[in-house]
């Protein structure tokens, strides 16, 4: 809807009370808050760039899910890139062990010492929590004289007064102390944290912030996660995001598959009608129309072996020739392998890789963690900038996905998204099982909805051979006429689509036929026919 400028206050009025742009409207009246950022690869894109300065931040989850790690590096990271000195408070581990354990990761932490930019504490709880009640305390005077910012507490657990009072009061005592002490603080608290029990813990309604890290089985891998339960004062991404351990680098956080949002995303899904782009195959660019439009999507669903991947190297070969960038997604063959698959149709892939035309990336199956990969796919479009784009093949996602239909069909529609915001016109291959004929095009992952255009890829029996067939079943926006192409695969040139010999048969009216929805209908005996008016 459009405003003149006449009405443009009663536009802004109008705008303010939407109830559908709540962060719009408060963003005007609320100041921003004062984030620090944690410095953990990942988590401030999380957490939208941090958490408020001074807030108590609870990070909860069992043993071995990367509580202390996440600890240390916060305050390590606050320390070495943020100059704001730190301490890390320790009841289990001894300090020269957590030190060999934080070399691993390439942290040195006896530098840190030295320069005054950190303190280790190794004391009981008990004293711990008294400590912090008075203004005097050895604690507090060791954290000024560093000029502490940051706060790590490592091993709490549930707390409670000395006479057995109200644990809630006793985590009161706890983050009034670092409060008074200008600190921002994470604290580590040893937990089986099931939905129920956060719900009445008394730590979980006092801190400003908790983060949930957990992890579980996934077939015969695990996967870590951390989720955001809550973080007073601002926004952050919802849901549960992975993260990984690595040795020499620390924590890296994946925000969870998310599809691109803004101006941008809207923006991308708009095509150009007299822009078109060459499929690079024969006789295709014919039967679609003239190719596909710029930035629209195209699914090529087909039994293996019947040319699905021939044809997303010819389509990535095409953009080459012209000078386009384009980015192949292998997840079932090899680099080298595609290479010499390319060589075999005569295409020099190695050569277009080389003038930087071409980026093949690939990941084997086994080892995709889903948000982790769409994240390096994120990266590899922003800074690649493909104009054109192939990835062979869904079905291998599926299979890593397990047999979830949502994560699948969430996963698909953010890879869509994030390709039509870059204005990158996309090619996906999927894996048909079925031999002859189809009955589903995507199986249990129904995503077909999601694409522009489908082409259908299936073998005919005639005789004693199979054929290779091509039909064009949907192209949004564009005349259909779904016609059933010969194709074949030439060694050396690749595929092309034959032009049709002889002119279409007469078009049959349906009453000639019995069993129309079934996957065989029946021609009537022809004296059965009823004349067609």
């Amino acid at each position: 809807m459009y405003s003149s400028s006449g009405n443009r206050q009663g536009a802004r009025v109008a705008a303010s009370l939407n109830p559908s742009r709540p962060l719009e409207r408060w963003r005007g009246l609320m100041p921003e808050p004062d984030l620090l950022k944690t410095g953990i690869k990942g988590l401030d894109e999380v957490l939208f760039g941090g958490v408020p300065r001074g807030n108590i931040i609870l990070v909860a989850g069992t043993a071995g899910t990367g509580k202390t790690t996440l600890g240390v590096e916060f305050v390590y990271r606050g320390a070495r890139e943020f100059n704001e000195p730190g301490v890390i408070v320790l009841f289990e581990v001894a300090p020269d062990k957590l030190i060999r354990d934080a070399a691993f990761f390439g942290w040195d932490l006896r530098e840190l010492e030295r320069d005054g930019r950190l303190k280790l504490v190794f004391t009981t709880r008990q004293l711990f929590q008294q400590e912090l009640r008075r203004a005097d305390s050895p604690l507090v005077a060791e954290a000024a004289e560093i000029g502490a910012r940051r706060i790590f507490v490592d091993g709490l657990v549930r707390l409670s007064e000395p006479d057995g009072g109200d644990p809630r009061e006793a985590f009161h005592f706890l983050a009034e102390g670092l409060h008074r002490e200008n600190l921002t603080a994470m604290l580590a608290l040893e937990s089986t944290f099931s939905d129920t029990a956060a719900a009445r813990a008394p730590e979980e309604f006092v801190a400003d912030t908790i983060l949930r890290l957990s992890i579980e089985p996934v077939q015969r891998a695990v996967l870590r996660s951390l989720e955001v339960v809550k973080s007073r004062g601002h926004e952050y991404a919802l849901g549960r995001h992975s993260f990984r351990i690595v040795n020499g680098l620390g924590l890296e956080v994946y925000r969870r598959v998310q599809a691109p949002r803004g101006v941008l995303r809207e923006g991308g899904a708009a095509f150009d009608p007299a822009s078109r782009v060459a499929t690079g195959i024969p006789g295709l660019d014919e039967v679609v129309n003239g190719g596909y439009f710029v930035a629209s999507t195209t699914l090529v669903v087909g039994i293996s072996g019947a040319g699905k991947s021939v044809m997303a190297l010819q389509f990535i070969a095409e953009g080459a020739r012209r000078g386009e960038r384009a980015l192949m997604i292998t997840l079932d063959e090899p680099p080298a392998q595609v290479l010499r698959n390319a060589h075999s149709i005569g295409i020099d892939l190695q050569s277009a890789i080389d003038k930087g035309l071409v980026h093949l990336w690939y990941e084997p199956p086994q080892e995709i963690e889903i948000d982790r990969h769409f994240a390096q796919m994120e990266t590899l479009v922003e800074h690649f900038k493909p104009e054109r784009a192939v990835i062979d093949s869904l079905s291998t996602y599926g299979s890593s996905l397990g047999a979830a239909e949502r994560s699948f069909r969430d996963f698909f529609h953010a890879i869509v998204a994030l390709m039509k915001e870059h204005q990158v016109t996309a090619v996906y291959n999927h894996e048909n099982p079925e031999m002859l004929g189809m009955s589903s095009m995507m199986g249990e992952f129904k995503v077909s909805s999601l694409v522009d255009n489908i082409i259908l890829m299936n073998w005919i029996e005639l005789g004693d051979t199979f054929r290779h067939a091509l039909t064009v079943a949907k192209m949004r926006a564009m005349p259909t006429s779904r016609t059933t192409h010969e194709c074949e695969i030439v060694n050396g040139q690749g595929m092309q689509v034959r032009s049709r010999p002889v002119k279409a048969l007469p078009m049959v009216p349906f009453a000639a036929y019995l069993g129309l929805i079934s996957r065989a209908p029946e021609r009537r005996t022809p004296q059965a026919v009823p004349e067609v008016p």
